[in-house]
């Protein structure tokens, strides 16, 4: 038996690149309101906790009305869930590290704060679905990262203690939630990190997804060499 049984993944910024979908339903929603249209870049910068935080970022920068926060999300959700996968794609090696991970035994979790039926209508159109043993969405609990409980219910559907587990994710939040639930953390260097990489106090940055396959097969050997 290996001392790593599972590993969590963000979706956003992680798996898939999914700001260009976002984008399009933020921008919707504003031409509907009256208000400006943002660009790439502010989205990834509004990216990462939650919908509604999305929202109220952007209606915040583009000097809309913050007191109908709940209806704009609302709609925002009807948008953007009626068309969720239109551009967003995996990015380069994911699906390629994905099956090396199952070949070696691994659990598979996904943990994000993008609501759940969203992220199933992606994991599915990107055929990603099938790797994964559990998928915990940002409205599954009350709570969200960086809140541990998502990631301490994925661990209990995973069967898995936290120190046999390990989280990948690309942002504060991801990093919080994994050290507040007993898990090692690996952000990537590429997503929509709101800080500096270096300052995100994970245990180790990736390049590319495929990089974590030796962090990952180091741990496994030095569990079967105990």
């Amino acid at each position: 038996m290996t001392f790593l049984k599972a590993i969590i993944f963000d979706l956003d910024g992680t798996l898939v690149d999914s700001a260009c979908d976002l984008q399009d339903a933020t921008n919707t929603l504003l031409k509907e309101e009256g208000l400006r249209q943002i660009t790439l870049d502010e989205t990834k910068s509004m990216v990462g906790d939650g919908a509604a935080k999305l929202v109220e970022r952007a209606i915040v920068a583009t000097s809309g009305d913050v007191s109908r926060l709940p209806t704009l999300v609302a709609r925002f959700l009807a948008i953007y869930e009626s068309n969720a996968s239109h551009h967003t794609q995996a990015y380069p090696g994911v699906r390629e590290t994905l099956e090396s991970l199952k070949s070696l035994g691994l659990s598979l979790a996904v943990v994000t704060n993008k609501p759940y039926a969203a992220t199933i209508d992606i994991l599915e159109a990107l055929d990603l679905q099938r790797f994964f043993d559990a998928v915990v969405g940002g409205d599954t609990l009350a709570e969200r990262k960086p809140h541990p409980a998502p990631v301490h219910l994925a661990l209990k559907r995973l069967g898995s203690e936290p120190e046999a587990a390990l989280m990948v994710g690309d942002n504060y939040h991801d990093v919080q939630a994994a050290k507040a639930a007993g898990l090692r953390a690996f952000a990537v260097t590429y997503g929509y990190s709101h800080k500096p990489h270096a300052e995100l106090g994970a245990d180790g940055l990736i390049d590319t997804m495929p990089d974590l396959l030796p962090i990952v097969r180091a741990v496994v050997a030095a569990g079967i060499s105990r």
